[in-house]
């Protein structure tokens, strides 16, 4: 038997080695630059982001507003057309909250609003569309050929057209937004021996410590617009075609945000509210209605506005990380996608 043998065994053996070595160090470039991993503690994930939220003086957006800074220690922005109302409102919520006000059919006021947010918190992290146009129990009951042009308009102004500006305000700024994190997810232990001729590195093992500064940047970079909208969008619904038509544009909204933006890390989603029990809806109605209402859904109830509020604040956590551009149906079961 030849001396050489053992010798020609082991350099085989080394051979292979670096071959799976250097397929190991391809795999591993390649799971460094796709894998995205979401934060150790999700549950902190909105704490200190900064949240507007529109039209939350009352209501379903007071209840948001509230959820996020009381139970999410996240920095609110309460505001509607009214900065009194807006004080009012931010007062009775605990936490950190900023008061302003915003006319969401003017974009010089959307300007203006943005600008003052950026000055005190230099960031925008979630904004919730919330402004709508106040229920109006004629328009809601009207037939399609009776309804007016002027209505349909001034419904779409503030429902749709006013999440658009606001949306197209935010978007530069979470854009630009990112943060520097150090921390490293281990995964073993590595111990690099050299490197093949190709300049790939050679290790003991295929354990390895994998520093995803990187992909927790994208974590934090970005942000989530959460747009409300309304059952019929899906559903249709004989009158009220003007809100009809409105929460649809909403749906849609939410989706070029999703598709445009993803790459970007700007989550989007859509509320599509049933029957909510809010001031402007519930005791605008008289008794028999409002159990008629009730006996629509499966769940044969009303919904809370609080019960709306912790789903946007779900959809706005880390959890939803690999989830956009959906349309979350709150109404008790009766639509069903």
């Amino acid at each position: 038997m030849s001396i050489l043998w053992p010798l020609q065994g082991v350099s085989h053996c080394c051979r292979k080695l670096q071959k799976r070595q250097k397929l190991y160090s391809k795999v591993k470039s390649i799971y460094n630059k796709l894998c995205i991993h979401p934060p150790l503690d999700s549950s902190m994930s909105l704490k200190d982001k900064v949240v507007i939220v529109t039209g939350s003086s009352k209501g379903i957006g007071f209840e948001i507003a509230k959820e996020f800074s009381e139970n999410k220690d996240a920095h609110v922005v309460v505001c509607s057309r009214s900065l009194e109302q807006s004080v009012t409102a931010a007062k009775k919520i605990k936490g950190s909250t900023l008061a302003l006000e915003v006319d969401v059919t003017d974009q010089s006021s959307v300007n203006r609003f943005i600008e003052k947010v950026i000055e005190k918190f230099n960031k925008i992290n979630v904004l919730v569309n919330n402004s709508g146009y106040p229920y109006n129990e004629t328009i809601w009951n009207k037939p399609f050929h009776e309804g007016t042009i002027d209505e349909l308009l001034k419904i779409i102004d503030v429902d749709l057209v006013g999440a658009v500006r606001l949306s197209r305000a935010v978007i530069p700024h979470m854009l630009k937004y990112k943060v520097s994190h150090s921390k490293q997810n281990n995964f073993g232990n590595e111990k690099r021996l050299s490197s093949d001729e190709q300049g790939n590195d050679i290790y003991e093992s295929g354990m390895f410590s994998l520093d995803n500064s990187e992909e927790i940047d994208r974590i934090n970079s970005g942000g989530v617009i959460i747009t409300i909208s309304s059952t019929p969008a899906i559903s249709g619904r004989t009158g009220g075609f003007p809100y009809t038509i409105a929460k649809a544009g909403n749906i849609s909204l939410t989706k070029c945000i999703a598709k445009e933006y993803g790459n970007s890390n700007i989550r989007a989603y859509s509320l599509a509210l049933g029957n909510i029990a809010t001031k402007a809806t519930y005791e605008a109605i008289s008794q028999e209605v409002r159990i008629e209402a009730a006996q629509e859904a499966p769940m044969k109830r009303w919904g809370k506005p609080e019960e709306v509020a912790k789903v946007a604040a779900c959809l706005a956590d880390d959890n939803f990380s690999f989830a956009t551009g959906n349309t979350i149906v709150i109404d008790g079961g009766t639509v069903l996608l």
